[in-house]
């Protein structure tokens, strides 16, 4: 049983190839390159320690002096970089 169990598993994670649909056709010509997400977006959490703030103090940031965030829903999420260039802006102003 355990060896039927392993030939089938094997079957089921293997990742589908990108030059093929669905059913197994031939490839896709006009197919649209498959962007990577970037590894620098952070969550609340994330930014509250690359910033060493508080909570209360990020959001007062997003409110009052435009923090840039990108928000789905209730879920904030920040990217490092423009972040850090946010930051390097506000330095510049002072």
């Amino acid at each position: 049983m355990r060896k039927y169990q392993q030939q089938h598993d094997i079957h089921r994670s293997r990742p589908l190839s990108s030059d093929t649909n669905q059913h197994g056709g031939a490839a896709r010509g006009n197919s649209a390159p498959v962007l990577i997400p970037p590894e620098s977006l952070l969550d609340i959490n994330g930014l509250c320690q690359f910033l060493k703030l508080g909570k209360t103090k990020i959001f007062w940031l997003i409110n009052r002096e435009g923090l840039p965030v990108h928000k789905f829903g209730r879920a904030y999420r920040f990217d490092r970089i423009e972040v850090w260039q946010w930051l390097q802006n506000r330095r510049d102003l002072v």
